[in-house]
């Protein structure tokens, strides 16, 4: 019952956050990002205790501090950064808990997914809007790389939320690096947003499907 009761206000306060993000409701947007990912976490703290919970949650925690920086009135874009590569971090520890009975994550696989994050990198450095210089070319390499990882890893888990979500997280800090670095996107709010929020209602939802 506790279960359906998050989920269902979840999944309403991020409704309700594409709603005023189309109305540039500025309150509302203040209240609900870091609102919908307080939801999230005390949907995970409702789960059963084991080490790959509590990394799950510090990673959701580190992300709504992520979310914070990026929302303060002077853009904090390097901190909210470092907040959501920690975040990585994180939720890379979290997989790595998992121990499957074998599973081995093809060549071609590997290959391909360094060889999109490697080309990614290189149009965002190459961007017109990419300013910040050396430290921040360094950082957002270190990112993607971090990012990567986590869904190389994701992999290795073998369960379906795990792997959605990273993916989806994956997909909404690629949208949003592009909008950023390289051209504006007309939908970007949406589209970064809605899958942000999946994948960490996605994040949270594994501990409850996660048998170790």
């Amino acid at each position: 019952m506790t279960f359906n009761i998050f989920s269902s206000i979840i999944l309403f306060s991020s409704l309700t956050y594409l709603f005023a993000i189309k109305h540039n409701n500025q309150t509302l947007i203040y209240i609900l990002k870091p609102g919908t990912m307080l939801m999230i976490i005390l949907l995970a703290l409702t789960s059963t205790p084991s080490s790959y919970a509590w990394w799950i949650i510090i990673g959701l925690l580190l992300s709504l501090i992520g979310d914070i920086f990026l929302m303060v009135p002077h853009d904090r874009f390097l901190h909210g950064l470092v907040s959501f590569l920690v975040a990585h971090v994180c939720y890379i520890i979290a997989c790595l808990q998992i121990q499957p009975q074998q599973v081995e994550v093809s060549v071609f696989f590997t290959v391909c997914l360094l060889t999109v994050a490697l080309l990614f990198f290189i149009q965002l450095v190459k961007g017109k809007r990419f300013k910040g210089g050396y430290p921040l070319m360094v950082a957002v390499f270190i990112y993607v790389v971090f990012i990567t990882s986590m869904v190389w890893v994701s992999i290795l888990t073998e369960n379906p939320f795990i792997i959605m979500a990273a993916s989806l997280f994956y997909f909404s800090d690629a949208a949003l690096a592009w909008d950023r670095f390289i051209k504006p996107l007309k939908y970007r709010h949406y589209l970064v947003m809605s899958t942000y929020f999946l994948a960490q209602y996605l994040f949270s939802l594994s501990i409850h499907k996660v048998v170790l």
